[in-house]
């Protein structure tokens, strides 16, 4: 049976797969916080080598978008070169490499939508760190990886979804009467669900490339507020408002929306459907 390198476990994402995981009857070690610093590259890569896999899933990152543009230096030390760290151990190691990017590699090019084709063009530094990172998994695994670009991440269900989707659900069952959500700001979901079965499945297949995993439709968080209102029955306002009013540290661009080209002709994959069917699957998860 395959050995399983996991980073990011108790991430979103990484509780999702580790949880696959064990469903499909696979064991993973999940790398462990207190040997595993995103700053301390040397360890990384000898605890790669160390429990010497035979794939290695990496999703742990530093995602905070404002802390990157505040302290690029920690979005290149933890996204670029740890990432670098693990792409080395994994060619050392002859392991497949699954590295979960992001939908922000876009949007200087003030595009609607991004395939696979289009060329990166990032608008800050955690964009930039993600590309680089992706840079580095091609040039040290080069037949042996995977990349796949993930929009606005969904998912963590009841009492655990403190992002966009989970507050707005929150704030209706609290008996808010008005909600409030950007509207001139563009992207894709992407189910955390739905990713963590597609990983198992292109694990199994030692896929390789880089491809784009998310819903279908280009939105911003306005319509996905009022699709959340429209499925629990909101009786009250949900109000567009400018990304102005809410000033943050990193510029986000007008759009970081993604399609993929290339995911439909994998048979087999979980590819994710319409937007809105996406998301009142994963909404109906909070309704018990």
């Amino acid at each position: 049976m395959n050995k399983i390198f996991l980073t990011g476990g108790t991430g979103m994402l990484g509780t999702y797969v580790t949880s696959t995981l064990n469903d499909y009857g696979y064991e993973a070690i999940v790398a462990d916080r207190s040997r595993f610093d995103l700053a301390n590259h040397k360890a990384i890569y000898d605890y790669v080598k160390e429990a010497r896999p035979d794939v290695i899933l990496h999703f742990a990152a530093e995602t905070d978008v404002d802390l990157c543009e505040r302290e690029p230096a920690r979005a290149g030390i933890c996204n670029h070169l740890a990432t670098e760290q693990i792409a080395k151990a994994a060619q050392a190691c002859g392991a497949w490499l699954l590295y979960i990017s992001s939908s922000n590699v876009f949007g200087a090019e003030g595009k609607i939508s991004y395939n696979e084709l289009d060329i990166p063009q990032p608008t800050n530094y955690y964009g930039r760190s993600k590309l680089n990172g992706e840079d580095a998994v091609r040039a040290n695994c080069p037949d042996n990886h995977l990349i796949l670009r993930a929009g606005w991440m969904i998912g963590g269900g009841p009492g655990k979804d403190h992002k966009f989707v989970g507050k707005i659900i929150q704030q209706i069952k609290d008996g808010a009467t008005e909600l409030k959500a950007v509207s001139d700001r563009l992207g894709s979901l992407t189910s955390a669900g739905q990713l963590s079965d597609f990983i198992i499945k292109a694990m199994a297949n030692r896929q390789t490339g880089t491809y784009h995993f998310a819903s279908h439709g280009t939105i911003s968080r306005f319509d996905i507020a009022r699709a959340i209102g429209e499925i629990l029955k909101f009786k009250g306002s949900i109000m567009p408002v400018e990304s102005s009013r809410f000033p943050l540290s990193a510029p986000r661009p007008f759009s970081e929306g993604i399609q993929s080209i290339y995911l439909p002709s994998l048979s087999e994959s979980c590819i994710p459907g319409y937007w809105k069917d996406d998301l009142a699957r994963y909404v109906a998860s909070f309704q018990g």
